[in-house]
């Protein structure tokens, strides 16, 4: 069966050289999804092409009839890249583009440095715009300023290595933009090393939209330039690239986040203070497996309650699986406990924690529990 060209380029990661992932491909074409849903709709803006692996995803989200514009300073403006933060191949850039479409008459190629470029240079009419180039202060501030120019009101514009320790002056370049253009642009969303802005006026909540439209994708709540975002570990698990376009994702239903828990004892006493450890059956019941490292992996943990059902800590210590958990496998795994320093009747709830992206009593898992007494 041919390959959609969702799938196709999911399938390219790795092959092609660049700095961006699935998640940050699909997280874009979410966000845009919401914002074309409400007549924004436009050119796409990219500065900072390298081989074109993120260019592709911005290409299939702009509107019909609309223009790519790449902006890169590529092999013969290497001395301007004082940040050294990646050196593009126009011919890569071009074979690739040219491999996804065929025809690329509209993409708009731009040889130079994004801080000799004003609207006047690219247009107004952009609806998303992406930000990977120049990673000094100097160089945020600058293409920060140039996106807010050309895009249009509820357009989107995303920041690369906002968070990244390597590149300091992304973060504080940004910063400087916010505190001297505050009404300008709304931080919405964060992951992948991407941050996700809309420029102002906005038309509508976002992320409001966002929960309605994709309640199924795993999210945090989290706080950036005093303004509540959506915080991502992961996304496409929870496409089917299939079924899917970059124009309208479809959830996966064969996705599961499942398991079944069974604990030894309905009640176990201990001393206040100190750990105790109860070992607990656990059987993958995901589409996935259970994955052990890294900066996503999965934990055993709990959630403390009073007698009465109050909730006297509910995030508390992980143990995390040391080897993958295959689907439908089954493993026990010693549940740490910390014992609180009062005394008293307590409820201790088991619960799967997928770090960073969700617990799993969230996604409807059947959590069992049992009785605490401290003595």
């Amino acid at each position: 069966m041919e390959k959609t060209f969702l799938e196709s380029y999911l399938d390219v990661f790795g092959r092609i050289e660049g700095w961006f992932s699935p998640d940050a491909a699909i997280m874009f074409m979410a966000y845009n999804e919401l914002i074309a849903g409400a007549g924004i709709g436009g050119d796409v803006l990219e500065i900072g092409v390298h081989h074109g692996l993120s260019s592709i995803a911005m290409a299939a989200m702009r509107a019909p009839g609309a223009t790519l514009v790449a902006v890169d300073l590529f092999e013969q403006l290497q001395e301007h890249n004082v940040s050294a933060s990646g050196s593009g191949s126009r011919a890569h850039f071009e074979r690739n583009m040219s491999t996804f479409f065929g025809d690329t008459s509209f993409v708009r190629c731009i040889a130079a440095a994004s801080s000799t470029l004003g609207p006047g240079d690219l247009g107004n009419r952009f609806s998303f715009c992406h930000i990977d180039g120049g990673h000094t202060a100097g160089e945020t501030y600058q293409d920060l300023e140039l996106c807010s120019q050309v895009l249009l009101p509820g357009g989107l514009v995303a920041l690369d290595d906002y968070f990244n320790p390597a590149y300091p002056g992304v973060c504080e370049g940004a910063i400087k933009f916010w505190l001297t253009h505050q009404s300008v642009l709304t931080p919405v969303a964060v992951g992948f090393n991407k941050v996700l802005f809309q420029r102002s006026p906005v038309p509508f909540d976002l992320n409001v939209e966002f929960r309605r439209r994709f309640a199924y994708v795993a999210r945090n709540a989290a706080t950036l330039w005093e303004t509540p975002v959506l915080a991502f570990s992961s996304f496409a698990a929870f496409i089917d690239a299939r079924a899917s376009s970059p124009h309208r994702l479809v959830a996966d239903d064969f996705f599961r986040m499942n398991a079944e828990l069974t604990l030894p004892v309905a009640e176990i006493s201990a001393r206040r203070g100190g750990t105790i450890r109860v070992p607990v059956r656990v059987i993958n019941r995901s589409s996935i497996p259970f994955v052990a490292g890294g900066e996503t992996p999965f934990g055993l943990s709990y959630h403390l309650r009073s007698e009465d059902g109050r909730d006297v800590r509910f995030d508390n210590r992980r143990s995390y699986f040391s080897e993958p958990l295959a689907p439908d496998e089954e493993r026990t795994v010693d549940l740490a406990v910390e014992v609180p320093e009062m005394e008293g009747r307590y409820t201790v709830e088991a619960d799967i924690v997928w770090e960073g992206i969700t617990w799993l009593k969230d996604r409807g898992l059947d959590t069992p529990s049992l009785w605490l007494l401290v003595i």
